[in-house]
């Protein structure tokens, strides 16, 4: 096979006690590196959210147990692969909230979500009375979204409610939102409906789940991901076009040739727009000590 790690992305809103999420962060850390897991779980009185990685049948043994331990047997797992492991380590912690808008008392409840799958998000997609929407942020549109969406420009998910003010969208209209699995809209659409949008529907499972189901849909670009694989394809395969920038961490895509060292690496626009000099080096290292030196030729 030559994709050696199998890497799934899940999340689920159900209640769990203050008193359990110690006892859970226990069971699913041991059992996570008793099986060579990495990733990241998140846990909450609100539920639970990951992004896993490890050898296919080491992951599979460990969504199953999760099901069980978490008593989920619906847990919902979109799944892609990578040539290599795109996580470092593996962590489990307990959050306020497993997906943060600042807005603690939002919890989705499943008949409120308005979800599409992604053969009707698709048929809705081509209809002319919609208004489609990408809840993400701006570094993450800047590399591919749906090509009617609007894009927010923000910089944190918490700045959604904020540009939803500014927007003045008729609260009548027929609003799609989207994000990369899912998570963030199952809170943003609970803000809209608080804020009296009246036809809110949002894509289940993501853009992952459409590009699973439309790998040559109407998705522009190339889909971010919180891991090293930085963004996949819409076949989901890990980028070949992007790297993190080593001087921000967004995706970059420009190539350069250290101006300390030589190794040829990419970097960010961003970042070469503020300091193309300083910039054009593969690291910050490589940047602090290039730095230093035309510092003292000067």
């Amino acid at each position: 096979m030559k994709d050696k790690y199998l890497v799934t992305t899940f999340y689920k809103f159900f209640p769990i006690d203050k008193q359990s999420l110690s006892i859970y962060q226990s069971s699913i850390l041991a059992k996570g590196e008793e099986l060579g897991i990495y990733g990241l779980l998140l846990l909450g009185t609100e539920g639970v959210n990951s992004t896993l990685s490890g050898e296919p049948k080491k992951l599979e043994e460990m969504k199953n147990f999760l099901k069980t331990t978490l008593e989920q047997p619906d847990l919902f797992f979109k799944d892609s692969w990578a040539p290599k492991n795109p996580f470092k380590r593996y962590k489990v912690k307990v959050r306020k909230e497993i997906v943060t808008l600042g807005t603690p008392e939002l919890v989705p409840e499943k008949e409120q979500n308005n979800h599409l799958p992604p053969n009707e998000w698709h048929e809705m997609l081509q209809r002319e009375d919609v208004v489609v929407i990408d809840t993400r942020n701006h570094y993450e549109t800047e590399i591919g979204k749906f090509k009617q969406a609007m894009d927010p420009n923000i910089k944190d998910f918490k700045e959604f409610p904020e540009y939803l003010e500014k927007a003045q969208i008729d609260k009548d209209k027929n609003i799609m939102i989207y994000c990369t699995g899912g998570i963030r809209c199952e809170k943003a659409i609970l803000d809209m409906h608080r804020k009296g949008y009246k036809n809110v529907y949002q894509l289940e499972g993501g853009i992952l789940n459409y590009m699973q189901h439309y790998p040559q849909g109407d998705f522009e670009g190339e889909c971010f991901v919180f891991d090293h694989r930085v963004s996949v394809d819409g076949h989901l395969n890990p980028s070949k076009t992007y790297s993190l920038c080593p001087h921000c961490g967004n995706p970059g895509k420009e190539v350069i040739n250290c101006k300390q060292c030589d190794k040829e690496a990419k970097v960010c626009h961003h970042c070469l727009e503020k300091d193309a000099e300083i910039h054009s080096t593969c690291s910050k290292n490589c940047a602090y000590h290039y730095q230093r030196q035309h510092q003292k030729t000067c």
